[in-house]
C-alpha cells in the first residue's frame, strides 16, 4: 500500500501586494508547495408568456449516444405549471432535510435562544420554504408579521434569523411571481429584497443580495428592457465556470481555508498511488490543471517509493484557454520534481476547441500506465454535448488505467426556470453558510469569489437560457447513468483515501466538525453540514475492469 501524504497550515496570503505580477505567481505557486508536500501526523398584472418548461432531467435527456442533450425542443409547453410546482419543490427540500420543529429546542418557547445552536443558511432557507408552503399569499406588506403565531415555533428563532427567512420568503415570492408573469409585483419585491440585503451582511442578507441581481436580469431579459448586468463574451470563458487557471491569491487562500479542493486533492492523489502501485511508467493527464499545487505531493511521494521505483512521471495539462499560463505551471512543476529522485517531465495540450482534440495529442508510449483527472471540468460540456461526446471518445482510445472524476453534487440543469431557483438557491446558501464559517466577512478572498465566480454563476442559472446558460451541473447518479451508456464501471473509492481525507480535515481546518466525509455506493461524498457538495469517484472501462 502507497504511504499517507499530508499538509500542515500556514499563514493566509495577504492582499494589497504591489510587486510584480510574476514575482507574486511565483511566492504564492511556493507558498502552495510547501504547504501541500509538508507531512502530518496521521490521525392582476400584464403577464409575459415564457412558454413554460416541464421539468426534465439531465438523466432523461442523455442520448445513446456519448453526448447528452440539454433543453430539447421535444419539452413541451405544461399549462398551469406555476406554484403548484414551486410548493411541490419546496414540499420535497422539506422532507429531505431537517424541518423547523426538530431542530434541538427550536419548539420549546422556554428554551433560551441562546441554548441551541444557531441554523445554518440552508435551514433558514428551509424555515422560509415550510412557511411559504402554508402562507402563499402573505406578500410584501404582510411578510413581517410571520414572528408568529403560524406555527412551526417560529417565535422562537432569532431576530436574525427571522429577518432571514423573511428575505428568503420574499425570493421564493419574487421567482413565483416571474414564473406567473407578474412582472410588477415581483419588481416590487425585489426592491425590498435590495433594500434589506447586503453584500457585506450576514450569509443571508449576501445570498439574498446576489439572487435579487439575477431575478432583475431576468426580468430585464424577458421584457427588452436595459440589462442590469450583462454576460460578456467574456464571461463564456471555462474561468465564468468557476475552473480559473494559474495561481493567484485567492486560489491560494480557497485551497487554505476552504476544505472541500484540499481534501479532494489530497484523497485524489492517494487513489493514484493505490491503483499505480506497480506502474514505473505513469502518465497522467490532467483536463483542467488550475494552479497545479494538487501535484508536488504525489511527485514526492512517487519519488519516494521503494518497490517498483519509478523510471518517468509524465504529466500532460490539457488546455483550451491561455496555453503560456499552463507551460508556466509546468515548469514550477518541473522545479519542484528536479532536486528529487525522479525522471519528471511536463507538457501542454492546448486546442481551442475541444471538438478538436483528438488521441495522438497526448503522445501515450507503450507500457505507459495513463491516469485521467477530470476535476469538475465534465459540467462545463453540458449545453455543449458534441464536445461532451468527443472527448469521452477520446479518454477511452487513451484507454486509461484509471479516471477520477470530482463532480459538484448539485442539480441546475432543468430547463425549467422555476426548477433551476429553488436548486440554486438551497445549493449556494450551503456554499454562503460555508464561506461564512471559514473566512471573515471583510476577507478580501471570500468578497472575491462571491463576486466574480457565485456572483456571475447564479446571474448566469437563472437569467439565461439555451447554450448562454453554461453554468450547469448535475449529480452523481445522472453521471453514473451517463457512464454506464459509455461502456464504463464505477471502481470502489480505496479506503486509504477516505483515511487520508479525514486526516487533511481534521489537520488542516478548524472548520472540520462542519464538513463530514462519506461513502455513497463506491464514491467518496464531501458534506457542508449535512448536504452533500462535492463527489468524488472512480472510473474504468469495461475492458480494463
Amino acid at each position: 500500500m502507497s504511504g499517507y501524504i499530508g499538509i500542515s497550515s500556514s499563514n493566509i496570503v495577504q492582499t494589497g501586494d504591489n510587486r510584480p505580477v510574476e514575482v507574486l505567481k511565483e511566492e504564492n505557486f511556493s507558498r502552495a508547495v510547501e504547504v501541500s508536500v509538508s507531512r502530518l501526523e496521521e490521525p392582476g398584472e400584464p403577464s409575459i408568456d415564457k412558454g413554460k418548461i416541464a421539468e426534465v432531467g439531465f438523466g432523461d435527456l442523455v442520448s445513446p449516444s456519448l453526448g447528452p442533450r440539454v433543453d430539447s425542443p421535444a419539452v413541451k409547453q405544461r399549462p398551469g405549471f406555476g406554484s403548484a410546482s414551486l410548493f411541490e419543490l419546496l414540499s420535497r427540500y422539506e422532507r429531505g432535510g431537517k424541518r423547523l420543529s426538530d431542530h434541538e429546542n427550536l419548539g420549546n418557547p422556554s428554551c433560551e435562544s441562546s441554548s441551541r445552536q444557531k441554523l445554518s443558511t440552508e435551514e433558514i432557507i428551509r424555515v422560509a420554504a415550510e412557511r411559504y408552503i402554508e402562507f402563499p399569499s402573505k406578500d410584501l406588506d404582510c411578510v413581517t408579521t410571520f414572528i408568529h403565531p403560524y406555527g412551526s415555533a417560529l417565535s422562537s428563532l432569532s431576530l436574525e434569523e427571522t429577518s432571514g427567512a423573511d428575505l428568503a420568503h420574499l425570493l421564493l415570492s419574487a421567482a413565483e411571481k416571474i414564473w406567473d408573469g407578474k412582472i410588477d409585483s415581483a419588481r416590487r419585491m425585489l426592491a425590498f429584497c435590495q433594500c434589506k440585503a447586503s453584500r457585506s451582511g450576514n450569509p443571508i442578507e449576501r445570498l439574498t443580495s446576489y439572487f435579487s441581481a439575477a431575478l432583475q436580469e431576468r426580468i430585464s431579459r424577458e421584457t427588452g428592457s436595459r440589462r442590469i448586468s450583462t454576460i460578456s463574451d467574456n464571461a463564456r470563458t471555462p474561468n465564468f465556470n468557476g475552473l480559473f487557471t494559474g495561481v493567484d491569491q485567492t486560489a491560494v487562500a480557497i485551497h487554505e481555508y476552504i476544505p472541500f479542493s484540499k481534501v479532494l486533492h489530497f484523497a485524489s492523489t492517494q487513489t493514484i498511488l493505490e491503483h499505480v502501485e506497480n506502474e514505473t511508467d505513469i502518465h497522467l493527464i490532467d483536463l483542467h490543471i488550475r494552479s497545479g499545487m494538487q501535484w508536488p505531493p504525489m511527485i514526492q511521494a512517487l519519488s519516494e517509493r521503494k518497490d517498483y521505483p519509478i523510471k518517468y512521471l509524465k504529466i500532460t495539462a490539457l488546455d483550451t484557454v491561455d496555453k503560456q499560463i499552463v507551460e508556466d505551471i509546468g515548469k514550477r512543476l518541473e522545479s519542484f520534481a528536479n532536486p528529487l529522485n525522479i525522471s519528471f517531465s511536463f507538457n501542454v495540450v492546448s486546442v481551442d476547441d475541444i471538438s478538436n482534440l483528438n488521441k495522438e495529442l497526448f503522445d501515450v508510449q507503450s507500457g505507459e500506465a495513463v491516469v485521467i483527472y477530470a476535476p469538475t471540468i465534465l459540467r462545463t460540456m453540458l449545453p455543449r454535448p458534441d464536445k461532451m461526446e468527443n472527448l469521452m471518445r477520446v479518454i477511452k482510445e487513451l484507454n486509461p488505467l484509471i479516471m477520477i472524476l470530482h463532480e459538484i453534487e448539485a442539480n441546475d440543469n432543468s430547463p425549467s426556470f422555476i426548477n433551476r431557483f429553488v436548486e440554486t438557491l438551497f445549493f449556494y446558501s450551503t456554499w454562503f453558510d460555508c464561506l461564512e464559517e471559514c473566512l471573515d466577512r471583510d476577507n478580501q478572498h471570500r468578497k472575491t469569489l462571491e463576486r466574480h465566480y457565485f456572483g456571475r454563476g447564479i446571474i448566469n442559472t437563472l437569467a439565461t437560457e439555451g447554450e448562454e446558460r453554461i453554468t450547469r451541473s448535475v449529480k452523481l447518479d445522472v453521471w453514473r447513468s451517463y457512464f454506464v451508456r459509455c461502456q464504463m464501471v464505477e471502481v470502489e473509492v480505496p479506503e486509504s483515501s477516505f483515511h487520508q481525507a479525514e486526516v487533511v480535515l481534521k489537520k488542516g481546518f478548524s472548520c472540520a466538525r462542519f464538513c463530514t466525509l462519506s461513502s455513497d455506493g463506491k464514491c467518496l461524498m464531501i458534506a457542508w453540514k449535512g448536504t452533500p457538495v462535492f463527489s468524488l469517484s472512480t472510473w474504468k472501462f469495461e475492458q480494463n475492469s
